[in-house]
């Protein structure tokens, strides 16, 4: 089986349980852990049988680590497992071709627009594949065909505790990021095997090429189309401004670079127009957006309620902002389209202006030589 996280530093930037789970989820062979810990000794082979009952043996605390050692005393089970909240992460919008999402203990599903992905989930494109996002903050993204991702973390409460943490192991993506990246922008990060990429309320695309690749030389590239992100290692940072791209190569102990030229593998994908006018639409309702998650959250834990069964989501208000976001980004397009029109026609006009004064200034020269000629005449007369 394809190793595809195989010498990556699962240590890096605190990323090894985000790229350990990717690669587990996605069925990715890793290296077996030994069965039997180092620091334990082999038992020794079994000795000749004897009718003698064997002593019993109790292990100390400090032959034993302390994530194996057993309990001395048992207790009880809980009377009630702790259900673990999970965050709702975004709604799928498109999807074409060839998408898996893999959650838990290696369960897939595919998914169909109006599906909701939630924190913790991978997703896997094949060559054809495509998935584009509803974010929960208002945000909206782009996962392109050949892409292995995750979604660590994500909550989108309206408040300081929000944050999302991606993980992207292959591939690329196009982020129109959302409140988060607004209000909590230091909150939302992007990690790859080799580098760490955070934004500034950002049009971005993280892309991931492996070792091994054909496409261009290994390592974490990230191009900026509007607003500005920074990748980081340990050896150091590069601010990347619209229109450019960062790169760290796999493996290089040098710092993160800008490149002089944005590479021609970043290519536009057959529903880009998609995104035409999208980060101005985002940035102009995620204030309103966020305020109305907070003010839902607020409803739902009011002590009046609070004896109630939890409130289901609200497909209405997300059926609404999503026709406001299609309303928004055609107005931009209509407007874009209305302002070219113009354009045409003033061009159009002083062309036309520019031939009728031609004509008059031929016309007049026209009567100039005819009256010249005329009056040589006349002269030749007398």
């Amino acid at each position: 089986m394809k190793k595809f996280c195989s010498g990556y530093d699962l240590t890096f930037a605190g990323g090894a349980a985000w790229l350990t789970a990717l690669c587990l989820n996605m069925a990715i062979a890793q290296p077996a852990p030994p069965l039997v810990p180092p620091s334990l000794p082999l038992p020794a082979p079994a000795a000749a049988k004897s009718s003698a009952a064997p002593p019993v043996v109790k292990p100390s605390a400090a032959s034993v680590p302390t994530s194996l050692a057993a309990p001395v005393t048992s207790s009880p089970p809980p009377a009630e497992a702790k259900i673990l909240e999970v965050n709702n992460a975004a709604k799928v919008a498109l999807v074409e071709g060839e998408v898996t999402i893999i959650a838990g203990k290696n369960q897939r599903r595919k998914v169909k627009i109006g599906d909701v992905l939630v924190e913790g989930e991978s997703i896997v494109t094949g060559k054809d594949g495509e998935l584009h996002l509803d974010m929960e903050d208002g945000g909206y993204i782009a996962i392109r065909p050949n892409t292995r991702m995750r979604i660590v973390k994500y909550q989108a409460k309206g408040d300081a505790s929000d944050s999302a943490l991606f993980g992207l192991l292959q591939g690329s993506f196009r982020s129109v990021t959302g409140w988060i990246g607004k209000f909590n922008r230091e909150k939302y990060i992007v990690r790859t095997p080799n580098a760490t990429i955070g934004i500034r309320g950002t049009d971005h695309e993280p892309l991931v090429i492996p070792a091994g690749s054909t496409e261009g030389e290994a390592g974490t590239y990230d191009k900026v189309n509007a607003g500005g992100s920074v990748i980081k290692t340990p050896q150091g940072r590069a601010e990347v401004a619209p229109n450019q791209a960062g790169f760290v190569p796999h493996g290089a102990t040098g710092a993160p670079r800008l490149l002089k030229d944005v590479p021609t593998f970043f290519r536009a994908t057959r529903n880009e127009k998609l995104l035409e006018g999208k980060h101005d639409a985002v940035q102009q309702r995620i204030a309103s957006r966020r305020e109305a998650r907070k003010t839902e959250i607020k409803k739902r834990q009011d002590p009046g309620v609070s004896t109630k069964p939890a409130a289901p989501p609200d497909h209405a208000t997300n059926k609404t902002a999503n026709r406001d976001e299609a309303k928004q980004a055609k107005a931009v397009a209509q407007a874009a389209k209305l302002k070219a029109k113009q354009d045409a026609d003033k061009l159009k006009a002083a062309q036309k202006a520019a031939l009728e004064k031609d004509k008059q200034e031929k016309i007049a020269r026209e009567k100039a030589e005819h009256a010249n000629k005329a009056y040589a005449q006349h002269h030749q007369k007398l």
